[in-house]
């Protein structure tokens, strides 16, 4: 009988320590992926932070390559716009146009 309480004893004790084992194992491996969600999560969010910069930098070059091309255009349209009054009064002139009024015709 005392050999079976001895026994039991030795399990018993075999079972905490494997137990308090298991338990360590556990905190380990917690604050290792601990360890390792932090800086995971660290280096996404400076990755996004990278990513919105660099989108930034395109529209704000999108943004000025689109006002200088506005500006190369309007300087461009803008002597044919003062142009365009003069060619069409020569072309009137040339074309007899504006010189005889209509008159109502009777059907």
């Amino acid at each position: 009988m005392e050999e079976d309480i001895k026994k039991a004893r030795r399990k018993s004790t075999q079972a905490g320590d494997d137990l308090m084992r298991c338990v360590d194992l556990y905190n380990q491996a917690q604050s290792k992926w601990f360890e390792e969600m932090v800086t995971t999560t660290l280096e996404l969010e400076q990755l996004e932070v990278e990513r919105v910069e660099m989108i930034r930098q395109h529209l704000c070059q999108y943004t000025q390559l689109r006002h200088e091309t506005d500006m190369f255009n309007q300087s461009t349209v803008e002597p044919v716009d003062q142009l365009l009054p003069k060619d069409r009064e020569l072309w009137v002139r040339e074309h007899k146009m504006g010189n005889i009024r209509p008159v109502d015709m009777e059907i």
